[in-house]
């Protein structure tokens, strides 16, 4: 008997929390906010947006609209850390680039970055053109035709349409290994994401993974850093100059 009632237990609970999650539409939270946001309240326009971004509904969109709200209150740190996660999802909007330069403009902290290799900024440029999944849909689209155009040059007897189908498939392969060189760069951005935004006021960076390290520098609310080591409470951050040191987990947010 106390097994059927624990069954039925388990059976209303899977129920309920099945109902919950159909129930929750995620559209009607985002034009909560769309409204607040548009009444200048921006606190609860935040509320509204973060509720679908918790629920694991997600876009550059959603993402966008929080950071602007966050931007309104003053949240620089906040606004750029969603302004940061918009771009990973859509790196060529211009919108997004814009704003995520402007929240920058609030914070202490100008770093000079180390140049790159010119060809390594063609190629993030060229990159950020698109999302990872239209890189993906390129890719599997120049691949069919070039096999295509494979087929009509083992299969056709005239000596043109062979010249024709080797050159169009030999471009068009070289295109889709680029289209899926870029998604694949991109989706690791997104999936392997190894950044995070500063979230204390200020924070002195140590030399080693300890209090009694050596303070080498200060960083404050707002900065990008990228994550190299983690070790314990501690990971060890760079900077766009190329300087490296360790702070606490606490005092950061990863994007």
């Amino acid at each position: 008997m106390n097994w059927m009632i624990k069954q039925i237990s388990l059976l209303l609970l899977f129920f309920s929390i099945g109902a919950e999650i159909y129930a929750f539409d995620p559209q009607a939270y985002i034009q909560r906010g769309n409204t607040s946001y548009s009444k200048n309240q921006f606190e609860m326009a935040v509320k509204e947006y973060q509720t679908v971004v918790d629920s694991g509904f997600v876009s550059s969109a959603l993402y966008f609209n929080l950071g602007n709200s966050y931007f309104k209150l003053a949240n620089y740190k906040k606004a750029i850390l969603n302004y940061e996660k918009a771009k990973l999802l859509a790196p060529g909007d211009k919108d997004i680039e814009f704003n995520l330069e402007l929240a920058r403009s609030f914070t202490i902290d100008k770093i000079e970055a180390i140049p790159e290799v010119f060809f390594i900024t063609w190629f993030k440029d060229i990159r950020d053109l698109f999302s990872s999944t239209l890189w993906g849909i390129i890719c599997v689209i120049t691949f069919i035709i070039s096999l295509l155009a494979w087929l009509v040059y083992l299969l056709t007897g005239k000596v043109a349409l062979k010249k024709i189908g080797f050159w169009i498939g030999a471009v068009l392969l070289v295109f889709s290994i680029i289209a899926f060189s870029f998604g694949s760069s991109l989706k690791h951005l997104q999936t392997k994401q190894q950044t995070a935004i500063i979230f204390t006021p200020s924070v002195s960076v140590k030399s080693t993974p300890s209090e009694s390290g050596t303070n080498l520098f200060v960083l404050h609310e707002g900065t990008k850093v990228e994550i190299m080591e983690s070790l314990g409470n501690w990971c060890e951050i760079k900077i766009p100059s190329g300087d490296r040191g360790w702070i606490k987990w606490t005092d950061l947010e990863k994007i």
